[in-house]
């Protein structure tokens, strides 16, 4: 999934976020307006034939559809994300389209498998980057960001934030509670493996790592923020124009886990150990208000020199 910076200079309103979000005429965007806004799009169906990197063994073939939705945070914050659940194809001969294309999400793995294929296409999918060989959810998610019509915004965005991508997956495991595996790669990739006692936890967990993704991307523009302020040089007017639009347009969507669904909640207190994002947040946000707050008393005392 994609997490970026709506390109408008003012937030979107719940009326412009369901315009943008309405991907089909038959479903609804589902709206939560508490703690923070939050805008999820109806699903839509892409097909594929293709492989499935396996760690440590040959790919397989799947055939089905990937589900494509985008959200809206805060009237600020845009991600797009893909997802799908493989099963084991019930006959070894490839079905027609309408069979798949009725099964929105689901690929079926046409391959003979084993016990330890959940396992490895885990592992293999959050492993190295995926070849041309191999289902990757990249090009679905952008082509979704240009299908909601973001070109038709002003493209005024107040602050500078660039694109981070997280890929996720997710398995049953033999455990009593949910456990995240969160890696960052590198400045724009990052990594987490979710893994839940039971099978009808899984469909939650798209929604947890959206929420994962979000904060994620919402300390790294921070971070990032302080960074080219230090450059700028500390209670310069070029240092306060990069940090001032950090704290007015994002510091209020700081709400970890508070639309995530409720059996998940506990990975944010996994997260809390490690690497401690809530945390980081506070030392970041801290020493921005630290700093905004040192250039004013600096303005303040020169101007009465």
């Amino acid at each position: 999934m994609s997490t970026s910076l709506l390109p408008t200079a003012t937030a979107l309103q719940h009326g412009e976020v369901r315009e943008l979000l309405e991907l089909s005429p038959d479903h609804r965007v589902r709206w939560r307006e508490r703690p923070v806004s939050l805008g999820i799009s109806p699903p839509i169906a892409e097909g594929v034939d293709c492989g499935l990197a396996v760690a440590r063994h040959p790919a397989v073939r799947a055939i089905g559809t990937i589900a494509l939705r985008a959200t809206v945070v805060g009237g600020r914050v845009v991600q797009s994300s893909a997802r799908c659940s493989v099963t084991r194809s019930a006959s070894d001969k490839r079905q027609g389209w309408f069979h798949y294309l009725s099964r929105v999400g689901v690929l079926e793995v046409m391959t003979r498998v084993t016990h330890e294929t959940p396992a490895r296409l885990a592992e293999g999918f959050l492993g190295d980057r995926p070849s041309s060989a191999t289902l990757d959810l990249t090009s679905p998610t952008d082509r979704l960001l240009g299908r909601i019509g973001l070109r038709r915004l002003d493209n005024e965005a107040p602050l500078r934030a660039g694109t981070l991508r997280l890929r996720w997956a997710a398995r049953v495991g033999d455990l009593t509670r949910p456990q995240v595996a969160f890696r960052v790669h590198d400045d724009l990739t990052r990594t987490a493996l979710i893994v839940v006692p039971a099978e009808s936890e899984l469909d939650a967990v798209q929604r947890f790592c959206e929420d994962l993704a979000a904060h994620d991307w919402l300390l790294t523009v921070a971070s990032d923020a302080v960074e080219r302020a230090d450059l700028a040089g500390p209670g310069t007017r070029e240092s306060v124009e990069i940090l001032a639009p950090v704290l007015e347009h994002l510091a209020h969507l700081w709400v970890p886990g508070a639309h995530t669904p409720a059996g998940l909640r506990d990975l944010w207190a996994q997260l809390a150990e490690e690497p401690d994002l809530a945390a980081q947040w506070l030392r970041t946000v801290g020493h921005m208000r630290n700093r905004l707050l040192v250039s004013t008393w600096k303005a303040m005392h020169e101007n009465t020199l």
